[in-house]
C-alpha cells in the first residue's frame, strides 16, 4: 500500500488557521462546524500598527497586530487619528510640508 502524497497547504488556509486561534473558543468552533472558507475568517481581522505609522511605525510584521474588526477597533482608530493629527499640529506639518511663517509686517518700515 503506497502512501498518499501530502498536498500543499495554501497560504490563505494557514493564515486563516492562525487567525482563528485569536477568536474565542465558541466562535472558532462554530466557524469550524460550518466549514467557513478561509477568506471569510481572514476578513474578520484587519492589520493594526503597534507603533502608529504617523509616528514612524513600519509596515512590517513585527509592528502589526491582527485585530478583530468591530466597535472596539473603530474606537481605537478614532483615538489613533486624533493622536496623529495632534502630533502633526505640534510639529507644524501640513499635507504639503511644514507650515511657512508669515511675517507679521510683510513690508519694510520707513523711518521718517
Amino acid at each position: 500500500m503506497s502512501k498518499r502524497p501530502r498536498a500543499h497547504i495554501p497560504l490563505s488556509e494557514l493564515l486563516a488557521s492562525a487567525l482563528a486561534d485569536k477568536l474565542a473558543q465558541e466562535n472558532r468552533d462554530t466557524l469550524r462546524e460550518l466549514k467557513v472558507p478561509a477568506h471569510v475568517v481572514i476578513r474578520l481581522f484587519t492589520p493594526d500598527h503597534v507603533i502608529l505609522h504617523a509616528h514612524g511605525g513600519a509596515d512590517r510584521w513585527w509592528n502589526l497586530t491582527m485585530t478583530l474588526r468591530g466597535e472596539m477597533l473603530k474606537a481605537k482608530d478614532r483615538r489613533d487619528t486624533k493622536v496623529a493629527a495632534k502630533i502633526k499640529r505640534i510639529r507644524g506639518e501640513t499635507r504639503n510640508g511644514p507650515k511657512r511663517k508669515i511675517p507679521s509686517r510683510p513690508f519694510n518700515r520707513r523711518t521718517v
